[in-house]
């Protein structure tokens, strides 16, 4: 990375004294995310920098369906409920797993609620830190343009 920050001075780590995780253990959890499994390794570090630990407890309702997603998460251990009002969509998120990014990259209201059906331990990455790191790095905007490109591909060949 040479003399160059990794991240733009605004995105220093927030993670404070009892961090549990490196960042490159940060970045080995959002390389399990499928659309960011294609960064770089020094795309993955400038994620992982901003990314911040969490911890929810059992029960606990980390957002509600409706509201604005600003943050989403990987679940590091434990185990997270996604659910719909309407209990038509159900999904249970696990370890190297994430959640909320639909409504993060799309700025539209949650389609679920989700809730920490255990102790759970993660990472989260905020919209405005993500946007912000984005703005900055148009090799993480391609290679996420890429993937979801391959997930269309099918349906865009004409």
């Amino acid at each position: 990375m040479g003399d160059q920050a990794p991240f733009p001075p605004e995105l220093a780590s927030r993670a404070g004294p009892q961090a549990r995780l490196t960042t490159l253990q940060k970045a080995e959890f959002i390389r399990s995310v499928e659309v960011f499994s294609q960064l770089t390794v020094e795309e993955l570090y400038r994620f992982a920098w901003i990314a911040r630990e969490v911890d929810f407890a059992a029960g606990e309702v980390i957002f509600r369906e409706d509201d604005l997603g600003d943050d989403f998460y990987v679940v590091v251990q434990g185990k997270v409920e996604c659910a719909s009002r309407s209990g038509d969509d159900r999904e249970v998120v696990e370890s190297g797993q994430s959640f909320g990014l639909y409504s993060v990259l799309t700025r539209e209201p949650r389609s679920a609620t989700a809730t920490a059906l255990e102790d759970t331990f993660g990472i989260s990455l905020g919209a405005e830190d993500l946007f912000s790191l984005l703005s900055n790095n148009m090799e993480i905007v391609v290679s996420i343009f890429k993937h979801f490109t391959k997930k269309l591909g099918p349906s865009l060949r004409f």
